[in-house]
């Protein structure tokens, strides 16, 4: 697998019904370990470096029965699949009753066939942990009630809060469903005490054992278990039960034996709330970069720039994306007009990049999480046949290897704003050069790109060949102008250009 890639690419499966999805197009039922391999070729031919197989542990029999009678869900499924049945709902793949392969999946030689086989495709493995909860129905409930934030009657919680359970001692408890603390209970979970020296240690030796199976592990809702979110989140629990808060930090106890065993494993960290940078302090190789999504859908290339700006080194340890299993497609969300823009902008932007299946094709429906079937959708073919073009272009050492900078943009002219609208990107690895910019604005805009010191040192005529141009088209710079002034450019609503250079 491309382990060195500078700027590694993560492709995003919902394993049960992308499986189930496969096994009827190909006629014959599929374990995981059976897919073809050119079926793993194809996605490293895009320029894939992991496969993120989402929602693959065994469901929980508890939240598939409240996922199906939950309030919210149970009207959407029938929008989405209109000859829905009650046996498409399998709860939801973050509430986990243990860390075994669902069985529709295969077994556990399937998970380790899996990960070979996507090895001979060049590609590395990523699977999921939960740190924050587990399902209602895992066995560490009963048996060990005291990992939980959890009390014996009369419960601090309120109505909804909690669940009632029988535990092994004999006691009857009330465990508190998952959350953090801006939303109402996860109602099929059951809540973590992340304060708990057992809780942190058995979380440990989990994380270590799944660390073992494969080459990343993505952490969901990594911040909730930080000691400040915690307490905020459980304050009124923690005062009843007289909890205080650990001298370490949770992911420093956590995250320690997993480095340990296998320090080449990728781990990353979804996060909110600008605590990123926390998380990658504590440990993490990546953090998922919602802010940065939030800008671009907003078609904000000044707001866009300077995000990445304020990032400095830490950029390449971002994980972009336009899409993933939390969020509406990307089809939906962005304008058509401005769907190719984008694309540009989130396949050229340093740092590691996501890519969810059905986004190159342009899918539009989100999938619930709770089913393991999905619907049946057209491709978008003019713009799949142009977003395979532009990561067949950005496939490149100067792409994938290569030192990536987010550009100064300049006014065209005193007092000049339509410069706000540019955002571009140099690239450079030996002797190869490559230039994007782009205006994901609605007015032509107008502006110079000044390039980072030395970029064209040893150049004397600059070719830039815009090879997303139809025709492609070739334009010939003065080296010394270009240093002096900067690159002009000019671009209608919605257009880019993505050049290439070579001595």
């Amino acid at each position: 697998m491309n382990a060195t890639a500078e700027h590694p690419q993560i492709y995003e499966i919902n394993t049960r019904p992308w499986l189930r999805s496969l096994s009827e197009r190909l006629g014959r039922p599929l374990s995981l370990g059976a897919v073809p391999g050119e079926v793993w070729e194809s996605l490293r031919d895009l320029g894939m470096d992991f496969v993120w197989l989402m929602g693959v542990w065994r469901p929980s029999e508890q939240s598939s029965r409240i996922a199906l009678e939950h309030p919210d869900l149970a009207p959407v499924y029938p929008t989405v699949l209109p000859d829905f049945l009650p046996e498409d709902v399998s709860g939801s793949p973050y509430a986990v009753p243990d860390y075994s392969l669902n069985p529709l999946l295969g077994d556990e030689n399937d998970l380790v066939e899996v990960r070979r086989n996507l090895h001979k495709a060049g590609l590395g493995l990523i699977l999921d942990f939960v740190p924050n909860h587990t399902a209602p129905d895992h066995p560490w409930v009963r048996s060990h009630p005291r990992r939980y934030v959890q009390s014996t009657p009369p419960a601090p919680f309120g109505p909804g809060e909690s669940f009632s359970v029988v535990c092994e001692d004999g006691e009857t408890r009330a465990i508190a469903h998952g959350r953090d603390p801006y939303f109402l209970p996860w109602t099929d979970t059951a809540q973590l005490c992340a304060f708990h020296g057992d809780t942190r240690r058995a979380l440990a030796e989990e994380a270590a054992r799944i660390a073992e199976t494969c080459d990343g592990i993505r952490f969901d809702m990594a911040m909730l278990p930080l000691n400040a979110v915690f307490s905020k989140t459980w304050k009124h629990w923690l005062d009843q039960a007289v909890v205080s808060s650990p001298d370490t930090e949770f992911w420093e106890d956590v995250l320690g034996p997993v480095k340990r065993g296998r320090p080449e494993c990728r781990l990353i960290a979804e996060v909110y709330w600008d605590l990123e940078y926390a998380l990658l302090d504590l440990g993490f190789d990546y953090a998922c970069d919602k802010t940065a999504y939030d800008i671009l859908r907003g078609l904000n290339a000044e707001g866009y720039r300077s995000h990445l700006h304020a990032q400095g080194p830490r950029m390449r340890n971002m994980i972009r994306f336009l899409e993933n299993h939390d969020e509406e497609r990307m089809a939906s969300v962005f304008p058509a007009e401005a769907r190719r823009a984008v694309a540009v902008i989130h396949a050229v932007t340093p740092g590691a990049r996501l890519f969810q299946d059905g986004q190159l094709e342009g899918f539009k429906i989100r999938l619930p999480l709770q089913l393991a079937r999905e619907p049946r959708q057209e491709q978008d073919a003019g713009f799949s046949g142009f977003y395979r073009k532009v990561l067949a272009l950005t496939n490149s050492p100067v792409f994938r290897q290569g030192s990536g900078a987010v550009l100064d943009v300049l006014p065209a002219a005193p007092g000049a704003e339509d410069f706000r609208s540019l955002i571009g990107f140099a690239y450079r690895e030996g002797l190869r050069r490559s230039v994007v910019v782009v205006n994901p604005g609605e007015r032509t805009a107008t502006g110079w790109l000044r390039f980072p010191e030395g970029f064209w040192r040893g150049w004397e005529e600059i070719h830039l060949r815009d090879r997303l141009a139809e025709p492609e088209e070739t334009y010939i710079r003065e080296r010394k102008r270009v240093e002096d002034e900067g690159l002009y450019v000019k671009l209608e609503p919605f257009r880019f250009h993505l050049m290439t250079a070579s001595l």
